[in-house]
């Protein structure tokens, strides 16, 4: 594959409803996965088959910041409330030039984990989340 068909990205963004919600440094990883199931069938042998599609999920990492947005999205799967919790957004993927590289849209995704990673006290030290989003559907748009 020459060179120039190589994306590079250097910020991620979660765009809601038109607006971004978050800003992150890291993709940890996207993941789409069909369960393999084995086969009973003596005619078909051991053969592989297609079983139930796992939900999506994208996983990014930021240096924590002051914006509750995330944990207030958070705050509402955990009590529940399924109207305020799944939310159509965009997973956009930018250039160092600013230039969008890739985005992915994201079917009725919410925040299934937020975690603050381990720190150690101190002047230089960095906080940083990382959020687990989980939807419905996965799609690949064109940048």
């Amino acid at each position: 594959m020459p060179p120039s068909d190589v994306l590079t990205a250097t910020r991620f963004s979660i765009t809601v409803d038109g607006y971004t919600i978050a800003s992150f440094s890291e993709l940890v990883g996207i993941t789409s996965e069909v369960e393999p199931i084995d086969s009973a069938d003596q005619v078909a042998g051991n053969q592989k088959l297609l079983g139930k599609p796992l939900p999506p999920t994208v996983i990014l990492r930021r240096g924590q910041t002051s914006d509750l947005a995330l944990w207030t999205w958070h705050a509402a799967v955990v009590v529940g409330d399924p109207a305020a919790a799944r939310r159509n957004c965009t997973l956009g993927m930018y250039a160092a030039d600013g230039t969008a590289a890739a985005s992915y849209y994201l079917e009725q995704a919410w925040p299934s984990k937020l975690e603050v990673g381990a720190v150690k006290a101190g002047p230089t030290e960095t906080l940083y989340e990382t959020c687990t989003f989980v939807c419905d559907r996965l799609q690949r748009l064109a940048a």
